[in-house]
């Protein structure tokens, strides 16, 4: 299967859009990312798939960060995906703010954002969210 991300072709990969918990729990090594989540990890890493983070979920992640006394972590992170070609960086565009009216069910704004981006990208997003993954508009893993 032949996908476009931006300029560059993706041939048979898959495209995981990640959130802020499902990135900071790979972050950190912790058992709460579930193996179906550090898998995508894996598999990116073998080349088998596109981790997409968008710069919401790098704001978030900045935050938790923080208030876990963590931001250390936060540049090296941001080194790595700027450099791993398996990464990709996502903006919010105008047609994604543009769309906020149409995710009533998502009612934290950031979510919103994440969904509306996983949506437009036709990728799959890996969330704990319960509320996000009720959702019908995506595909969502955990």
């Amino acid at each position: 299967m032949e996908r476009w991300f931006g300029d560059i072709r993706i041939m048979n990969q898959s495209v995981y859009f990640l959130d802020t918990h499902a990135l900071y729990w790979h972050l950190i090594g912790s058992p709460r990312l579930s193996s179906l989540a550090a898998n995508v990890f894996i598999e990116a890493q073998e080349g088998k798939a596109i981790l997409v983070v968008s710069y919401v979920v790098l704001a978030e992640l900045y935050y938790l960060l923080q208030k876990f006394n963590q931001t250390s972590l936060f540049t090296p992170l941001l080194q790595d995906i700027q450099t791993i070609p398996y990464f990709r960086i996502e903006p919010i565009d105008f047609h994604d703010i543009c769309d906020l009216g149409n995710y009533p069910t998502i009612t934290e704004l950031h979510d919103r954002l994440i969904v509306i981006a996983t949506h437009r990208l036709n990728a799959i997003l890996v969330t704990r969210d319960e509320t996000i993954r009720a959702s019908p508009k995506i595909v969502c893993i955990w």
